[in-house]
């Protein structure tokens, strides 16, 4: 099995300073990578906020996650899918406590051009990466039924997977059909009003740029208005440019992402919660325990010790 073709129930995949994904999604040779993701309830973060260069076409296999793609926010069920366009920032969160499985297919541009830029590229495929297609964010259940996208999405996961000989050939073939499937209802409902069509790419840049600053700095003591000056806003209009992109307010995100480094530190190192709780930036014990039981739903310690026996 391929060493990307994993089942995952940690917390997230490390990013690099601007929030992009240091995962390498397959190899300069063959540039796309299947993720099998599997989640305990007891992870309430499904997606961490990052972006990549690749094309990201992720279906449910089990369980509700709440996706924010760019600036849409979607509930995705099992049996439906998301179609994420290049470099758009997205994160997901937990809907309710049942496990959680989903599947991701990852393609590079470079996995579907040509070498000469013939037809295919030029009206399909660079449309695509460059952000002027317009295909459905979401495919839900009654679009999927039309589309059958998800079948031939499985049908790649289990040739990336068993790796016959040629199935490289069978896979690039089995995506040109997803997109020729998205194509062709586009091409038929060119003015329906598909779901997850807006963009916004100047939020996106200031999104990523928060995001990397908080990344860099959440160890430290971090206020609202240095959150605000890193984009050039005031407090209260940063305040409500963090509500439409993230859905929280700019101190609830940090928390949230500092609780998420706890997180990692509790499931991969025997660090003291006092340790953790001071690594992390939060300016007590007492504080850190108070916003992990609000985000988890228990203590710190509890968590480890629940993690500890479910190994």
């Amino acid at each position: 099995m391929k060493k990307s073709l994993e089942l995952l129930d940690s917390i997230g995949e490390p990013v690099s300073q601007d929030m992009k994904e240091k995962l390498m999604h397959g190899s300069r040779q063959f540039r796309m990578s299947v993720h099998v993701t599997k989640l305990s309830s007891l992870n309430n973060l499904v997606l961490y906020s990052h972006w990549h260069e690749e094309l990201e076409l992720l279906f449910m296999i089990k369980g509700t996650a709440k996706f924010h793609v760019g600036q849409e926010k979607l509930v995705v069920q099992s049996g439906e899918a998301v179609f994420i366009q290049p470099n758009m920032l997205h994160s997901a969160i937990r809907v309710d406590q049942e496990e959680i499985i989903f599947c991701a297919v990852l393609v590079h541009f470079n996995f579907l051009s040509s070498l000469e830029r013939d037809q295919i590229q030029q009206q399909f495929v660079s449309p695509l990466f460059l952000d002027n297609r317009r295909y459905p964010l979401l495919i839900g259940r009654e679009l999927e039924e039309k589309l059958r996208l998800i079948p031939l999405l499985e049908e790649v996961r289990d040739l990336y997977q068993q790796e016959a000989h040629g199935y490289e050939m069978l896979i690039k073939a089995r995506l040109f059909e997803v997109l020729y499937r998205l194509e062709k209802c586009a091409a038929e409902h060119p003015r329906a009003g598909l779901p997850g069509q807006s963009r916004g790419g100047n939020s996106s840049m200031l999104a990523k740029k928060t995001l990397a600053y908080v990344q860099q700095n959440y160890s430290k003591r971090i206020t609202l208005s240095d959150m605000a000056q890193q984009v050039n806003m005031s407090p209260s209009y940063f305040c409500r440019f963090m509500k439409k992109q993230f859905d929280l307010s700019p101190m609830d995100f940090l928390n949230e992402y500092r609780i998420s480094e706890a997180v990692s530190l509790l499931e991969t190192t025997d660090k003291k919660i006092m340790e953790i709780s001071g690594m992390t930036g939060f300016s007590n014990v007492n504080r850190f325990t108070e916003m992990f039981k609000k985000t988890y739903g228990c203590r710190p310690m509890d968590y480890r010790n629940r993690l500890r026996q479910s190994k």
